[in-house]
């Protein structure tokens, strides 16, 4: 596919509508709509000529799951270019040699579906071999800051095979994604899809070569579950020697092979056996993490910061998502119900496990909101 098929106007315009879709109330998506045919007019003559450069980023910092990360937000023009190229080009070409376990950052996948595959692949394990296992955690250290570029554009040009053009401006936003000859930016959609598909060399080994069934990935977090202890810690090895030819290096800190019946954390989750059974359970810094949250909620509501209906989102968002992954997480529950209670008096809920109903009452702007929700 050539850069005038690529980036037909047409394309350039239906990327605009996706991109903006979410962030359509921002200052730069509205300048950009404000004369959208004439900027993608030039966006396609630059793509064209050849003369393509990529603008400025916006930078700021990201706390995921504990973790602040440095975020470099690409601008819309470049955001547009990038949906065109993920849509056409990289996500079919690049995931199709993808294995199932291969959770992040894919349709239809992310953490509630690694969460419940690493419960599935524990079911059929403990059937087949009992709970006498072992599972072995692996961390890769500072995976987006050290993927080669190099390395990625040979893995990437053993799959894809477009025109010259083509190839060159997917080699510039490689090359464009650091100052240096290594590490990807977070915040733009064509890093994600390269960072998915650079470890997939040894996703292949250890699933085809050494036949583990029991193994799963989410980005740089990997696991394998295995009834040999002697036989993981050859495959750590391997690993090892696989990770140094994609010129990366195991997290020693964070790499460790546990007893299953001595349980084990994965993706913010505390798993334990019992018996046939898994048990599910939010790990504590979640928890904490929550209770700061709230109260940091209580502070932002009386400096007129934020308001009640949007505190009351973000907690039973919370709560859902507990309540959907964990399946003991029933005192947990409680006691956070029991907080947000006493920290928002204001808000009448009353919560039971299992069978909940929700009554709101918030006054915004003179009008009476009630939510109700039962399940």
């Amino acid at each position: 596919m050539t850069i005038d098929e690529l980036f037909t106007l047409e394309n350039l315009n239906n990327a605009f509508h996706e991109c903006s879709r979410i962030a359509h109330w921002k200052e730069s998506s509205q300048r950009y709509r404000a004369n959208l045919l004439m900027n993608n007019a030039e966006l396609q003559d630059d793509l064209k000529s050849g003369e393509y450069r990529l603008s400025p980023t916006t930078s700021f910092d990201l706390v995921e799951r504990g973790k602040r990360r440095h975020i470099e937000a690409p601008a819309i023009r470049d955001r547009i270019v990038q949906k065109i190229l993920c849509q056409k080009i990289l996500v079919p070409e690049l995931t199709r040699p993808l294995i199932y376990d291969n959770y992040a950052s894919l349709k239809d996948r992310g953490t509630s579906f690694a969460r419940k595959r690493i419960e599935i692949l524990l079911k059929r394990f403990i059937r087949k071999h009992g709970t006498n296992g072992y599972i072995l955690q692996v961390d890769v250290r500072r995976y987006f800051d050290n993927i080669d570029h190099g390395v990625l554009k040979e893995l990437v040009h053993q799959r894809v095979h477009e025109p010259a053009e083509v190839m060159t401006l997917i080699d510039y936003l490689i090359d464009a994604s650091s100052e240096t000859e290594k590490g990807l930016n977070l915040g733009s959609e064509a890093p994600q899809i390269f960072a998915i598909y650079y470890l997939s060399p040894l996703d292949t080994y250890v699933k085809t070569v050494r036949g583990m069934k029991y193994y799963g990935r989410y980005m740089d977090d990997i696991f394998v579950i295995s009834d040999d202890k002697e036989d993981l810690k050859r495959l750590l090895n391997e690993m090892r020697e696989q990770l140094a030819r994609l010129k990366l290096e195991i997290n020693e800190r964070k790499t460790h092979i546990t007893k299953l019946t001595h349980g084990f954390t994965f993706m913010q989750i505390k798993y334990s056996i019992d018996g046939q059974r898994v048990i599910k359970r939010p790990t504590h810094s979640k928890v904490v993490r929550e209770r700061r949250r709230l109260k940091k909620y209580r502070y932002l509501l009386d400096k007129g910061i934020t308001v009640e209906f949007d505190v009351h989102n973000a907690y039973k968002s919370w709560r859902n998502g507990v309540i959907k992954d964990c399946n003991a997480c029933c005192k947990t529950i409680r006691n956070m119900d029991r907080l947000y209670e006493n920290l928002f008096p204001e808000h009448e809920v009353y919560c039971r496990f299992g069978r909940e109903r929700i009554i709101y009452n918030i006054y915004r702007k003179e009008q009476l909101w009630i939510l109700e929700h039962a399940q």
